[in-house]
């Protein structure tokens, strides 16, 4: 029975329906021949009469009326997954997962979930803080749609581009020394206080320890945080400074701390999305894609940070 098409079960099912080849054909749209050729196909295919046609009035054989709720069956099941599939094409609702920079996804994904969830409700949306290694991972086993991170080095399967860059600054809660010294400050005038640094697997972290001018004292850190959230806590404690990228400072800036930019070196972070090679993006991970480039516009005013990307290049990148 593999010559059984979608058509004639429709077909099936709109007669037994209207139990009149005539009436079935306009609500078809088709000619009464070509809906009567269609049922008779299908009852050679199956091998059975579905239809007793020696009566005046049409009705259903036995076979016909076993038949008839499977077939109604397949053809709600059909419609609803087309239903299903035209309402993730046109963003209607969906779902998307991305793996990203804790500062990223605080200071740009946030604000752009909120623009989204007022253009397309039905997208949910799950954010994953991760570094680089754990957010490449689920990208390339499509736990994450995309992610956005630091690259440190180029992963033949994933495609990138460029997001942002933004610059390395100490922060440190008022009346600190640092306070009432002349920015930008040196990266040796930091060994004269006690730092907080991330876990060497964080990116932030990564690219300081792999500065060969940066002092060796402050890639051993006298505190150690796995994760973002557990420093503010620490900085209001006044236990001691951090060095961090500018937007990454930004939500402890908001907090109450202070941002200086830091320098000899000036060193710089930056951040890329990503997403498997050759695949194109999702409709609903390409709706947020776009939110966040209306998100990444408002870092444009930070002296600090450098916005790459455009609206056009991650359309053109999510679409490839």
């Amino acid at each position: 029975m593999k010559n059984i098409t979608f058509k004639q079960i429709r077909a099936f099912a709109t007669v037994a329906r209207e139990r009149n080849f005539t009436r079935a054909a306009e609500s078809l749209h088709v000619t009464q021949s070509t809906l009567t050729s269609a049922i008779k196909l299908l009852e050679a295919e199956i091998g059975l009469p579905l239809f007793d046609r020696s009566t005046r009035t049409l009705a259903l054989t036995p076979q016909g009326e076993r038949f008839l709720p499977r077939a109604q069956r397949l053809l709600e099941e059909l419609e609803d997954s087309l239903d299903d599939l035209a309402g993730l094409a046109t963003g209607q609702w969906g779902y998307v997962t991305v793996a990203g920079a804790a500062s990223f996804i605080q200071y740009v994904l946030a604000p752009a979930v909120a623009v989204l969830a007022k253009k397309h409700p039905g997208i949910a949306v799950r954010l994953s803080e991760d570094t680089t290694e754990v957010a490449t991972r689920k990208v390339l086993a499509s736990e994450a749609d995309f992610g956005v991170v630091t690259l440190t080095e180029k992963v033949p399967q994933l495609e990138s581009i460029k997001l942002l860059t933004d610059r390395y600054g100490v922060v440190f809660p008022r009346h600190h020394p640092l306070d009432k010294k002349r920015e930008p400050i040196t990266w040796a005038e930091l060994q004269e206080h006690t730092v907080i640094g991330l876990h060497p697997n964080n990116g932030i972290r990564s690219l300081i320890d792999r500065q060969a001018d940066i002092p060796g004292s402050l890639k051993r850190p006298a505190y150690e945080i796995n994760a973002m959230p557990s420093l503010l806590p620490l900085l209001e404690q006044k236990i001691g400074c951090a060095a961090l990228p500018s937007m990454a400072a930004a939500p402890l800036v908001a907090a109450g701390m202070q941002f200086k930019r830091l320098t000899q070196p000036d060193l710089y972070r930056q951040l890329h999305v990503f997403k498997k090679k050759n695949r194109s993006l999702t409709p609903s991970a390409l709706a947020l894609l776009q939110a966040t480039a209306e998100s990444l516009q408002r870092l444009r005013a930070n002296r600090d940070i450098h916005v790459h990307a455009t609206e056009t290049t991650l359309q053109v990148f999510g679409e490839a």
